[in-house]
């Protein structure tokens, strides 16, 4: 029997395919390329995904069919030569807090088992080293003293951050515990804390006390051990000598043991003590997510030019009404300690009454008064208290309700979250663990260090490490495993990521190239891998790593297929698929079929003429100047950016460039874009850290156009997204049969009930049953037939058609049935302009690409462009999923809007753009702890003579070849 050399698939008909027949090599890197929306991710996700996935759970048992979700078949009559497949898919990170590079990639297990194989511990006080010792070894050491002597076993006891001492002690007693030494002086826990919550106290808790006997050897070890647990497997307890035969022995006792100043021992440690998804090991004020959430003053204060007594302040703080509360009593108590009025405006008080009131008195007892306008006294007055500030008292409300449950979002009242913000937990610093994990070293790194650097930096400590002698061959394994796997991500251009950085934080190109590098470390074979898109993000320079990572797959026996456009990888390919020739309706065929030679050979291939150069986006002929007006950033230091001064001009296209982890979405995104929306709505966001932000006064509205989803459920769509909707229901409403029913527009809303919708499947068109064993099963609302509508709904009609028949149109067929409206045929056009015209009015947002959505969100500006206003446009990546000819229609759109008056910015890798751009802001020179500052800035031209920028490097070979044409 022969082996297949090909994957035969044939009679493709998902989506906009059209019956199409085609056959992949097998062991070789295939690209499926075409403009957008011609079939592409149908055929090889819906497909070939679809299929190889389908019949591998088809496989399994009954009783795992019951427990995962079953696929429906793929609309193909047969797909021959499936090996085992995998998808490595364009989405990005983890939106769990809790996920990170590190659990992504498995490298935390490894690195987990490296501090609790050769961690060494640290005396809490003094930091000497301490190594580990089990609870036998801790308890036979203990029985080496002589008979009679007492020993007493004790714990150190660690306030969590804005925690009262009385919540601390009621959660000792909880776990049985009954004395304490604070500062050395022994308490009940028992009695009330009686602590001064403003001071710090050294706490130890008592575990045990014994008098050593023949027999105490046991009782020792399994006291040791159920302190271990009741401490919440605490891994650093105290052995004093306190009395007996052995008093003036501890010296001795305590050498090469533990700290013979401090008397600490190092307990046996487990991979799981430094594991932030623990309970035991978590920080207990941020749980292991390293962010917590704070009161942040400024979201206090509603009416800045209010006084206090008409409304500035929120009414959680202090609501003017109640005249006789503790709160009014408060308030004029402050009033008249400090010297400021509550009648005159917010914004006209000193700073340091806004500290007074945000932060308290610091520990300063203020004489309770009562206020000359109350009715009753409060049982407050006369009294003398401390106050501790607004952000403090809301602070714990907050703690209050997250006390209540572990799932404390449905405790937390909505006037508490509109004030607090999320920032580095203060307990942990961000580091996730307890204070106590984080004494623990390698190398005098604790686990959250390494975590912290970049991959580059960690893989060069890793290789400095050496281990003693008992540890030294299970250490070294361990440090070859992660070197292996650093080394991967290194090569596939993540140098500059770090093992703790949040997954919801990465994009999605880099979210697949590490997905990509799991695979490699894998060494499978005889596997076929589908992929989407893994040059996203990166910049030139770099584009060849994906490459090199896609043949070092291929090479291991591997059949690869890639969805993409990029230029440099499908010159790569050892075959091509085109899909075309046009979108939606006018693509699903199979255009070209072959190597790169005989693609470019092929005069209807897109995509063959612009490798063959026959087909190009032009330089402009002229770059618009530079007028006076300008967006400056001052001081810009969010995460890697380097203090950074930056002078951004409006009235022109500007792009930001730089390879991955310069800075680029950090001052964008985290300083520019959130400061503006902060100057020009007051809304509820944090900017990055920066000194100043200078122009915002210029601008009359900031809109960012990312790629996030334009809706949250099926019955949003591109219509009602751009607003067409509502005027073709108001078409509806105003035909004379909707008149003489007394139909209104909301009665033809797909989410109105009782309108005109289908109520047997609520305006769905389909009904979704759930089957156990296999995938749920869509099938067509047997009263609407799919049409979503009901029959007197569908009976009202424009020129013979419903209004499902307008849902089912595509832009470019309903531009030409509206075309007598004059607003609707506008804001189709523009949609069509954009490349969308193969998109139905009806299509559900949730099955959009992200490229799509973005685009749609264009259109949506470029149909309300308003002369005289001055708006700044900010769009991230906007080419992403973007074929050479769909990007030539975008960059017109762009050129559109500066052209009527605005400020287009955006972040972008492709060359084609940056070519096109009036000013490039190249950021630099590498990524991470090495980028974050400004290389070059100027005309593409300008930045193309700059030795030390890589972008400019890259450009000047486009704008030579370009210019000799």
């Amino acid at each position: 029997m022969s082996i297949r050399t090909t994957i035969d698939i044939s009679g493709a008909r998902q989506n906009n395919l059209k019956n199409i027949s085609v056959e992949i090599p097998r062991d070789q890197l295939t690209v499926i390329t075409g403009v957008s929306g011609s079939g592409k991710s149908s055929l090889a996700f819906d497909v070939i995904f679809g299929e190889g996935q389908r019949r591998f759970l088809d496989s399994i048992s009954n009783f795992a069919k019951g427990r995962i979700s079953q696929l429906k078949k793929a609309k193909v009559d047969s797909v021959r030569g499936l090996s085992p497949v995998i998808a490595i898919e364009q989405k990005k990170g983890n939106h769990n807090p809790r996920s990170t590079v590190g659990t992504v990639t498995d490298t935390n297990d490894y690195l987990r088992l490296l501090f609790a194989t050769a961690g060494t511990g640290h005396c809490p006080d003094c930091s000497k080293p301490l190594r580990q010792l089990s609870a036998a070894q801790i308890a036979e050491h203990i029985s080496s003293l002589p008979k009679g002597t007492i020993v007493e076993l004790r714990a150190p006891v660690y306030k969590i951050y804005g925690e009262e001492y009385s919540y601390t002690f009621q959660k000792l007693r909880e776990k049985g515990f009954k004395h304490l030494l604070v500062d050395d002086m022994p308490v009940s826990l028992a009695d009330e804390s009686g602590l001064d919550e403003s001071r710090s106290y050294r706490i130890e808790m008592i575990i045990d006390r014994f008098t050593l006997k023949d027999e105490t050897y046991i009782q020792l070890t399994k006291s040791i051990e159920s302190a271990m647990l009741a401490l919440d497997e605490d891994i650093m307890i105290k052995a004093e000598i306190i009395g007996g035969t052995g008093e003036g022995e501890d010296k001795g006792f305590y050498d090469h043991f533990g700290c013979p100043e401090h008397h600490y021992f190092l307990c046996d440690m487990q991979p799981f003590h430094f594991s932030f998804n623990t309970s035991a090991s978590a920080c207990h004020t941020c749980l292991g997510v390293g962010m917590s959430y704070v009161v942040e003053p400024r979201f206090l204060v509603v009416a800045p030019e209010k006084s206090i007594y008409k409304g500035a302040l929120k009414n959680t703080v202090f609501n003017p009404a109640g005249k006789d509360s503790y709160r009014t009593v408060l308030m004029y108590s402050l009033s008249e300690k400090y010297g400021f009025s509550l009648d005159v405006p917010f914004h006209e008080l000193p700073a340091s009454v806004h500290n007074l009131l945000f932060y308290g008195t610091k520990g300063e007892l203020v004489p309770m008064l009562q206020p000359p306008n109350s009715a009753k006294k409060n049982w407050m007055t006369g009294r003398d208290r401390p106050f501790g500030g607004f952000v403090q008292e809301m602070e714990s409300w907050y703690k209050h309700y997250i006390r209540k449950t572990s799932t404390s979002e449905a405790f937390e009242p909505a006037f508490i979250k509109d004030c607090m913000i999320e920032k580095v937990c203060p307990e942990c610093s961000g580091a996730r663990l307890k204070r106590q994990r984080l004494q623990i070293t390698v190398g005098n790194k604790n686990i959250d260090q390494l975590s912290r650097m970049q991959l580059h930096e960690l893989l060069g400590f890793l290789n400095t490490l050496s281990f003693e002698p008992v540890i030294r061959e299970v250490a070294d394994t361990i440090v070859r495993e992660l070197q292996s796997r650093i080394s991967l991500l290194i090569e596939i251009g993540l140098h500059y990521i770090s093992l703790g950085r949040r997954s919801d934080s990465i994009s999605g190109g880099e979210m697949q190239r590490i997905k990509m590098s799991t695979q490699i470390s894998s060494e499978l074979m005889g596997m076929l891998y589908i992929m989407d898109e893994p040059s996203i993000g990166l910049h030139p320079r770099d584009s060849h790593r994906v490459i090199d990572t896609m043949k070092k797959l291929r090479d291991l026996g591997n059949t690869i297929i890639v969805v993409e456009h990029d230029m440099d990888t499908i010159r790569s390919a050892d075959h091509i698929i085109e899909i075309g020739p046009g979108p939606g309706i006018h693509g699903g065929n199979v255009v070209a079929c072959g190597t790169v030679d005989s693609i470019m050979d092929q005069p209807e291939s897109v995509t063959g003429q612009y490798l063959s150069g026959k087909a190009f986006i032009p330089v402009p002929e002229q770059r618009r100047r530079l007028g006076d007006a300008f967006l400056s950033i001052q001081g810009a230091r969010e995460n890697n950016l380097k203090n950074v001064d930056l002078d951004i001009p409006l009235g022109v296209l500007i792009c930001v460039t730089g390879v991955s982890g310069s800075g680029k979405s950090s001052m964008i995104n985290g300083i520019l874009s959130k400061q503006l929306r902060i100057d020009k709505t007051s809304a509820r966001i944090v900017a990055g850290e920066h000194d100043f932000l200078f122009g915002a006064d210029q601008l009359n509205h900031v809109i960012n156009i990312d790629q996030t989803a334009i809706g949250r459920n099926s019955k949003s769509n591109p219509a009602t997204y751009i607003g067409i909707y509502d005027r073709i229901r108001d078409l509806y409403a105003m035909q004379p049969e909707a008149v003489a029913r007394g139909y209104q527009p909301i009665d033809f809303s797909l989410t109105h009930a009782n309108g005109t919708r289908c109520e047997h499947c609520a305006g769905d068109g389909i009904l979704v049953t759930n089957l156990q064993f296999m995938a749920d099963i869509e099938t067509l609302c047997p009263v609407c037939k799919g049409m979503r509508f009901s029959e007197e709904g569908l009976e009202i009609k424009i020129r013979g058609k419903s209004i499902a028949d307008v849902l089912e149109m595509t832009v470019e067929e309903a531009a030409d049935f509206f075309g007598e409206h004059k607003y609707l045929k506008h804001k189709l056009a523009i949609m069509n302009e954009l490349g969308l015209g193969y998109l139905t009015l009806g299509q559900s947002s949730t099955t959009l690409s992200g490229g799509e959505a973005q685009r749609v969100k264009l259109a949506y500006e470029l149909a309300k462009i308003k002369k005289g206003a001055h708006n700044l446009y900010i769009l991230d990546e906007p080419t992403t999923g973007l074929h050479l000819e769909d990007i030539k229609k975008l960059l017109v759109a762009l050129n559109k809007l500066v052209d009527s008056g605005h400020s287009v910015l955006v972040i972008e890798h492709h060359l084609d753009v940056i070519k096109s751009a009036d000013y490039i802001i190249d950021m630099g020179p590498e990524g991470g702890d090495q980028g974050g500052y400004v290389v070059a800035e100027g005309t593409p031209e300008q930045v193309a003579k700059v030795a030390a920028s890589h972008t400019g490097r890259y450009l000047s070979s486009v704008l030579g070849t370009t210019a000799s044409r």
